[in-house]
């Protein structure tokens, strides 16, 4: 897939990071870390613009070896960044990855997940032709849950030792998705 690319909702423009992104994008991580923070442990007040220039160098990085597609999530009108959505652990033998998003604090609850996600929903099973996408998150994270549940995913377990947080693991619930979702 292009890095080039850019995917327009009737509110949103999804797009990959560039160079040019990294001051508003470390601006809209540290903003998030109040409500962000405590589920991706990457995200915190102290995120530097030496933190965002390495996320941006990875993104960018893991976009040429196929290996995880993370597109930020802009606000069309004003075209700020308002969160990310992403497609990691691509796992090619199993032909399946990873759904991830989160949206800047001052815009959650909007839809703007929803509408973000299914965009790449869409990529994955029609152009990346992959046949099973998985949403993983804390258990008391409700916010994403919502997400899940609003995106038609199906709540297949709570799996234990899933998520990696600061170095220790933790129980995960785990949603899925398959192409027929889609479809039905």
């Amino acid at each position: 897939m292009q890095q080039d690319l850019e995917f327009i909702t009737d509110r949103l423009i999804i797009r990959a990071l560039k160079k040019a992104d990294l001051d508003s994008f470390q601006q809209t991580v540290v903003a998030s870390s109040d409500t962000v923070g405590p589920w991706l442990d990457w995200c915190h007040e102290g995120f530097d613009s030496l933190e965002a220039d390495a996320w941006i160098c990875r993104s960018r990085q893991n976009w040429l070896t196929g290996t995880c597609y993370e597109m930020l999530v802009l606000e069309k009108e004003s075209q700020q960044i308002i969160g990310a959505v992403y497609l990691s652990q691509i796992d090619t033998s199993s032909n399946m990855a990873n759904l991830g998003y989160w949206i800047h604090s001052e815009y959650q609850g909007c839809g703007f997940a929803v509408e973000a996600a299914n965009v790449v929903i869409n990529i994955a099973f029609s152009h990346l032709l992959l046949t099973r996408l998985e949403l993983v998150m804390a258990p008391d994270n409700i916010a994403s849950k919502t997400v899940a549940e609003r995106l038609g995913a199906t709540f297949e377990c709570k799996a234990r030792n899933r998520i990696i947080y600061n170095g220790q693991p933790f129980d995960g619930l785990v949603y899925s998705l398959v192409p027929a979702d889609i479809l039905d």
